[in-house]
């Protein structure tokens, strides 16, 4: 029920920053969706500070809190059994839809010359991503910046071809991730919040990651 509801709030909260980014017409779409997705996560994120508000202050306040900020700390196989399966589910249309995504970033224009029903493969994508990401956000929270960082780094490695930037991505995020937890089990003594050291780790790397390709547009 947990990955479920994650699923729906995902695909709902998605919507919404579609929903807002069409209304406004006449300006630069990824701009338009950028902000789209700032004001509906404010507004998202206002609500979740309601119910931290409204939470039982010994109980249910310090679980959302921990949770917030991110940890693999109380993963079991249990949880890995539950969310393998959605990850599965969502991975293999990802892979399958990978040359189109490959002739989508020529354009939507050119991709649809080219036979690409991009409105369908958009929704697709949207879809599966909102389905892998809230399958495992469910389990082990809010951990920022690896899915900022991480892929353009492997664009750096093995190139923007979506076949082999998708598996690589992967790799390394699953990499990234075993290397902030063991630091966060090994660098005090208590354990540190994963949130928290993605966060110190990636915003330098993703200032790098812009600097370095701001120098390749040139």
């Amino acid at each position: 029920m947990i990955q479920g509801l994650a699923f729906a709030g995902g695909l709902v909260a998605v919507a919404l920053v579609y929903a807002v980014a069409t209304l406004v017409r006449g300006r630069d779409p990824v701009l338009v969706l950028v902000l789209a997705g700032i004001v509906i996560g404010t507004l998202l994120g206002a609500g979740v500070s309601m119910i931290k508000v409204l939470a039982d202050p010994y109980n249910q306040l310090p679980a959302i809190t921990f949770w917030l900020l991110g940890s693999l700390a109380a993963v079991n196989r249990d949880d890995l059994l539950t969310i393998a399966p959605l990850f599965i589910l969502a991975a293999a249309p990802l892979v399958a839809l990978h040359w189109r995504m490959n002739v989508m970033t020529l354009g939507e224009e050119e991709a649809r010359s080219l036979g690409v029903d991009t409105t369908k493969v958009r929704i697709a994508v949207i879809v599966c991503a909102t389905l892998m990401t809230a399958a495992v956000v469910s389990v082990s929270g809010i951990v920022g910046w690896v899915g900022l960082v991480i892929p353009h780094i492997a664009r750096f490695l093995v190139g923007p071809s979506f076949g082999r930037l998708l598996p690589v991505a992967m790799l390394m995020g699953g990499a990234f991730m075993l290397v902030v937890d063991t630091l966060a089990r090994a660098l005090g003594p208590m354990e540190i919040p994963l949130g928290v050291l993605t966060s110190i780790v990636g915003a330098p790397i993703f200032i790098w990651v812009l600097a370095t390709a701001r120098r390749d547009w040139q």
